[in-house]
């Protein structure tokens, strides 16, 4: 017994036949990640098997209802556990049902899960409330399976104000150790009945999850909403900030703000110097088309002995150039914007960009760029192309226009995400680079890649995203390559796994299918995770 040697699980690992027929069985890169991260040398092995594995998109929206039979006569004889009746969408329900038994890598959209909510529940006795709360909140199903991963929570309510305050109590008996980020509708924040009660009041929302840091209110249209931007009488939002402090870098985000909605930017005012001082950041999204509201976004007040500046919480803003735009002001203005982290352009007429606003520009960037936001991570460019009213427009046009706008920008910018109609040369690569030297991802589709060498001017490009079936060479700085495909029929899909597979598989040791239109390639198994979110995010 003395003489026999113990062999350790690495030491089977290095034998090349036993690791991959082990690998063989691991169906999942989640897992396969795990297992390269377990020791050093397990992640040097696994680096060097080529590994090919499928994949399934997961929509997670589920629905739920919730009604009450009323019948006023035997109210306090049945329960209301007894009269509830709680509908579920069975379309998204089965999904996810499928998605649980699969033995391959999940990938659910956006790593989000939306809730619809429709309450209509009528009247109980008091008694009865904690029960019925209960009861819901174990409905919502957060801590299935296939939602380990999630990051974030949107919930849409359709109800009416008394019963909008049962959400904010399901909240307080929820829990999942993953999100980061909670989405609640805008309207939430008008006044809630059940805070009337002290021992509500006395709860933690968020306790039961400890990752949160991020909550976000998503306002309606104000044509949807007489009360669009009213905080009530204040004690929804408090009893929010209240839970929220207890986080770490908590942040309330204020989602598709309007300028002209003068009743929310005063609320917001109200609560700025108070969320400064316990520590919770406030940031507005932000896009519109019409110049007036932009310039009256740029406003500064003073609270107390607070500074409040408006455009200092801007953190992401969409923007149309149109016919009617005045380009030179909107980019003066948008300089101000020092805390901007992501910007989203969309170019309808390009006449507006004439010469002399090109020379103006650049011969003043202090005043007409902005390159003073040095928080810009994420850029997005489109052009929807019209033939009828622009067939004028040449490549040329669409190719200077494109530099033009990247010369305005600071060398801050990551992420970039190029779509519709655009095409790619080196030329133009090359001018990106020069003005964007720290790109790592970009999303490129709708558009021509011109040259096949084109993705080599971006010197620190890691991730690449694009539609079609580039025939381009692909940098060796790109680790992560992802592709959308999509086919008439199943002989197209057939071909197009046999080419994209041969076109790549000589680059990448690390293929993922998911569906039967998108196509996944990497080396480093151990960065999984971190691709994954990049996918989810990507091309959903």
């Amino acid at each position: 017994m003395d003489g026999k040697k113990e062999i350790s699980f690495e030491d089977l690992m290095k034998v090349d036949y036993v690791r991959r027929h082990i690998l063989k069985y691991v169906m999942k890169f989640s897992d396969i990640e795990s297992l390269a991260k377990a020791s050093q040398r397990l992640g040097f092995l696994i680096s060097g098997d080529r590994i090919k594995r499928d994949g399934m998109w997961i929509r997670d929206f589920p629905s739920l209802t919730v009604k009450c039979e009323q019948d006023l006569k035997r109210l306090h004889e049945i329960p209301i556990l007894k009269r509830i009746n709680i509908v579920k969408d069975n379309r998204f329900c089965n999904e996810v049902e499928e998605g649980s038994r699969y033995y391959g890598e999940t990938i659910i959209g956006r790593n989000q899960t939306w809730f619809n909510i429709k309450l209509d529940i009528g009247r109980y006795i008091p008694e009865e409330r904690v029960p019925l709360i209960q009861k819901i909140a174990g409905e919502f199903m957060l801590n299935h399976q296939l939602r380990n991963g999630v990051e974030t929570l949107d919930f849409n309510s359709k109800c009416n104000r008394e019963q909008r305050s049962l959400l904010i109590e399901c909240l307080t008996f929820m829990s999942h150790e993953n999100v980061k980020r909670i989405e609640l509708p805008g309207s939430i924040l008008k006044n809630c009945q059940c805070l009337r009660d002290p021992n509500v009041w006395t709860r933690d929302m968020f306790d039961g999850f400890p990752k949160l840091n991020e909550v976000i209110f998503c306002l309606p249209e104000k044509r949807d909403s007489y009360y669009y931007g009213s905080f009530g009488n204040g004690s929804t939002i408090k009893y929010i900030i209240k839970s929220l402090v207890k986080k770490r870098n908590g942040t309330i985000v204020f989602s598709d703000v309007r300028p002209e909605d003068d009743g929310l930017i005063r609320n917001v005012e109200k609560i700025y110097g108070y969320c400064g001082r316990h520590g919770i950041k406030i940031k507005l999204t932000s896009g519109t088309e019409i110049f007036g509201n932009i310039e009256r976004f740029v406003t500064t007040a003073s609270r107390g002995n607070v500074r409040f500046s408006v455009d200092n919480l801007i953190t992401r803003h969409s923007l149309s150039i149109n016919h009617s735009t005045p380009f030179l002001k909107i980019i003066e203005i948008f300089s101000f914007y020092e805390n901007l982290e992501e910007l989203w352009i969309n170019l309808v007429d390009l006449k507006i960009i004439n010469d002399d606003i090109k020379d103006t520009c650049l011969t003043n960037l202090g005043k007409y760029s902005l390159r003073n936001c040095r928080k810009l991570k994420k850029l997005e460019l489109q052009y929807f192309k019209d033939d009828g009213e622009h067939s004028e427009y040449t490549e040329e046009m669409l190719e200077n226009n494109l530099i033009f706008i990247a010369s305005l920008m600071p060398d801050t910018v990551e992420r970039l995400k190029i779509t519709r109609n655009f095409n790619l040369s080196s030329r133009v690569t090359d001018k990106l680079n020069e003005y964007m030297p720290n790109i790592r991802m970009l999303t490129f589709y709708n558009g021509e890649l011109k040259d096949d060498d084109c993705l080599s001017a971006f010197k620190n490009l890691e991730i690449f995203l694009t539609w079609g079936s580039p025939s381009i060479e692909i940098p060796r700085t790109i680790q992560l390559f992802f592709i959308h495909q999509s086919y008439p029929d199943i002989h197209g899909y057939e071909n197009a796994d046999k080419e994209i597979f041969g076109k790549y598989s000589k680059r990448f040791l690390k293929y993922l299918k998911i569906g039967k239109e998108n196509y996944v390639f990497l080396n480093d198994i151990t960065r999984w995770s971190e691709y994954k979110r990049v996918v989810q995010e990507g091309f959903y």
